[in-house]
């Protein structure tokens, strides 16, 4: 297997649940920058099949909508401490990264960015503070892409 130095943003969130779409906004915002070995992923939601792609990336980001942030963090994923889980319908960012490390033991760095929303409800309209959210993540986001190419 053939690790790469690119990075891969993912963006995650339903385009119908207002503020949920924040992680496809900002995913999608950074790749008009046009920065070299960038790859953008969009999906509604997690998925195991990503497993083997993200497992071929130095570096991989997860944007996705948080009730617990205020404005917005972007930090390394730390792993939660479970011994055991199982696998469902719902797959997030700590199983899926623990899934790829298991099944491909690679270096590949996560990150997850997680963007302050409120607004769930069905549309498909992101609200103006998650939005002011997402573009101040965007401009971290992107300064930090930048210096570390």
């Amino acid at each position: 297997m053939s690790i790469t130095k690119s990075t891969c943003i993912v963006g995650i969130g339903n385009t119908l649940r207002g503020d949920d779409a924040v992680g496809k906004y900002v995913a999608e915002a950074i790749g008009k920058n046009n920065l070299p070995g960038i790859t953008i992923i969009i999906t509604q939601q997690l998925d195991i099949g990503l497993a083997e792609d993200l497992s071929k990336f130095g570096t991989v980001i997860f944007i996705d909508a948080s009730l617990n942030e205020k404005t917005f963090s972007f930090e390394p994923l730390e792993l939660q401490d479970h011994t055991s889980q199982s696998i469902s319908h719902h797959i997030n960012a700590d199983l899926l990264v623990r899934l790829t490390q298991q099944l491909f033991s690679t270096p590949t760095q996560f990150y997850i960015c997680a963007i302050g929303a409120s607004n769930f409800e069905m549309g498909n309209a992101i609200s103006a503070s998650t939005k002011a959210n997402a573009d101040a993540a965007i401009t971290v986001l992107t300064s930090w892409l930048a210096a570390s190419a």
